[in-house]
C-alpha cells in the first residue's frame, strides 16, 4: 500500500468521563474481533485532526465543515 502512513503516536486529547454506559453493558461481553468489511474506519489526518469516520463521504463532509477544505488526501483507511 502506497500513500500516507499513520504516525505511530497520535496527538493526545483529554478524555471525557463516560456517564452513559451501565455496569450491565460493560459486563455483557459484546466485544469481538472484526474485519475491514464489517467495520469501515476512515481517519481524517488533515492538519493532525485524526478523527474517525465510518465512510469517505463522512470524512469529506467533516473536512468541508470543520477544515473549510475539499482536499481528499491524508485519509487513512483499511477499506480501500
Amino acid at each position: 500500500m502506497h500513500g500516507p502512513s499513520l504516525p505511530s503516536v497520535l496527538k493526545s486529547k483529554p478524555a471525557t468521563h463516560d456517564t452513559m454506559t451501565t455496569h450491565d453493558q460493560l459486563t455483557a461481553g459484546l466485544a469481538r474481533v472484526t474485519s475491514p468489511q464489517e467495520t469501515p474506519i476512515y481517519i481524517c489526518a488533515f492538519q493532525d485532526c485524526n478523527r474517525l469516520f465510518p465512510s469517505r463521504e463522512r470524512v469529506m463532509l467533516h473536512r468541508k465543515r470543520d477544515h473549510n477544505s475539499e482536499e481528499d488526501r491524508d485519509i487513512f483507511t483499511w477499506n480501500e
